[in-house]
This record gives structure tokens, sequence and C-alpha cells, in this order.
């Protein structure tokens, strides 16, 4: 496993547009430094749990096998920007808050199928574990 990661890179193209030019090994030292990543560039808890870094959710096989409409639906309450789409169209990933708080949403306002309730609560229990 590489030390730079995803995480590592998106810091180094983020501190480049704002004029820092820091070789991926010296942004990898400050991260871990810092503590936002560990020695193998994933985010620590600490940096999850205070919002530094954001943590996405993936299904390797795509979203669970349910009714499109329900899919759907919970994803209308996603922003944009907590989509990320990848080449392999069943590799996208969402990110992990906003996902929760959709489908929370979702089950609040009581706009998903008897089924889909089912399902995207064992989604979120998933999520929350």
């Amino acid at each position: 496993m590489t030390k730079y990661t995803p995480l590592v890179k998106d810091m180094q193209k983020d501190l480049k547009k704002q004029g820092y030019h820091f070789s991926l090994e010296q942004t990898y030292q400050h991260l871990l430094k810092a503590n936002f990543i560990d020695a193998d560039g994933q985010p620590t808890k600490w940096a999850i749990k205070n919002g530094y870094v954001g943590i996405e959710y993936s299904y390797p096989q795509g979203m669970p096998t349910q009714d499109e409409s329900d899919i759907l639906t919970v994803l209308g309450y996603l922003p944009q920007s907590a989509i990320h789409y990848n080449d392999r169209p069943n590799l996208s990933g969402i990110d992990k808050e906003p996902l929760k708080k959709a489908i929370k949403q979702a089950l609040h306002d009581d706009v998903l199928s008897s089924d889909g309730r089912r399902k995207w609560k064992k989604v979120l229990l998933d999520l929350e574990a």
C-alpha cells in the first residue's frame, strides 16, 4: 500500500492552488505531523471526528438492489458535491455524513417504499457502525 493516498494527493493539489509547492513526501509529512493521517496515509479518527477529513462510502457492486425510485429519492437529498463519480460506473463514492443525513431525512419524510425503508435502514446501520 502506498502512503501517497488520494487524500495526500488531493491535499497536495489544493495546496498548489493556494500557491504552496510541496512534494508528495512533504505533503505527506505535514499531514502526518498534524495528525490528519496515519503512517499509511489514511485519515486518523481524530481528523474524521473533528470534520477535517470526510469519509466516503462505496458499494463495490453499486447501490443495494432496491427500487430505483427509492435510490433516487435518497440521492435527491444529497448535495451534488457529496457524490464522487469514477470512470467505472459501478464504483462511485458518496461522502458518508451527507449520505447518513439524506437517509435519515428520507426516512423522516416517509417518502420511501416499505422495502426501501428496510434496505436504507440497513445501510444506515452499516454507516453508523
